[in-house]
């Protein structure tokens, strides 16, 4: 047996953390009966016994988030019964600071617990991240165009986007509009060469990876049940492919949510100045 290259040793690993992030990144959908439509992604987040979705907040707008669903158990949707925390009160409002985290009411959560999908735990996230150009990350999401209704069955076959990249340099940051302190933004090619492949593909449209996560990989070779070890860093907000690069918030205004308006004030503080956007935030509740 001829021995793997480096080079298809790390698209190994890099498939492997695409498909474990996954497994906590679940479709956010609006019914269209007898099927959903499919409108972006989100992460699901376990602290204690508690049930979070967290995803951009033009999806979990204050107009939209109660005609929204995602996957459950036995392939169910679920709605969004629960709190809600947004910086968007409407879908179209202008602003990069994009974010919303949704506490499911306790009622929701056994409908939640036996699904396919999994929870991300806060050990497992990485506040206060001193970013390096030339570290990598992974991005894990479902583009709206990889999401296929199955012949003759109501129901959708998901595509993923997997994504190995990089950042941009900081100096891109102010002249697009983006804070380095609250932002990550990452460079995308609308033309690469898969791994274990030899002639460059188009790579799959962006458009609806939103709200799903950023994953940072420290140590290719740091192993944690046989996938590299990675961390949630941010979340996807917005896709700026004719400017070469994806957009994503840093995962310390979701932290500093939960600690603050959901009362978990046991998770570590992050250093970035999200005050005045924790004092803006919009928020609303069914029970």
């Amino acid at each position: 047996m001829t021995a793997l290259t480096e080079y298809q040793l790390l698209g190994r690993k890099v498939k492997s953390v695409a498909n474990t992030a996954l497994l906590v990144t679940p479709i956010v959908a609006k019914p269209a009966p007898p099927v959903i439509e499919p409108l972006g992604s989100g992460l699901f987040m376990q602290i204690d016994d508690d049930y979070f979705l967290i995803t951009a907040g033009h999806l979990l707008n204050l107009e939209d988030w109660k005609d929204l669903l995602v996957p459950g158990n036995n392939n169910q949707m679920v709605w969004l019964n629960g709190i809600v925390a947004t910086t968007f009160n409407k879908p179209n409002l202008i602003s990069n600071i994009d974010f919303a985290v949704l506490k499911f009411s306790s009622r929701q959560v056994k409908h939640l617990t036996n699904g396919h999908h999994g929870t991300i735990k806060p050990n497992h996230v990485l506040i206060n991240h001193n970013l390096k150009y030339g570290d990598n990350y992974v991005i894990a999401g479902y583009p709206v165009s990889g999401v296929r209704k199955k012949y003759g069955q109501p129901i959708y076959k998901p595509i993923p986007l997997k994504l190995l990249t990089y950042p941009v340099h900081v100096k891109n940051y102010r002249k697009h509009g983006f804070n380095p302190n609250h932002h990550i933004l990452l460079k995308y090619q609308r033309t690469l060469k898969p791994f274990n492949y030899q002639q460059k593909q188009i790579t799959k449209e962006a458009v609806g990876i939103s709200g799903s996560g950023l994953w940072f990989v420290p140590d290719w070779n740091r192993m944690t049940n046989g996938v590299p070890t990675f961390f949630l860093t941010g979340i996807m907000i917005e896709n700026h492919k004719d400017k070469g690069f994806l957009a994503a918030l840093r995962i310390d205004f979701v932290i500093e949510t939960i600690r603050q308006i959901f009362n978990k004030g046991d998770l570590s503080i992050t250093k970035v100045n999200v005050g005045e956007t924790i004092k803006t935030l919009f928020c609303a509740e069914i029970p």
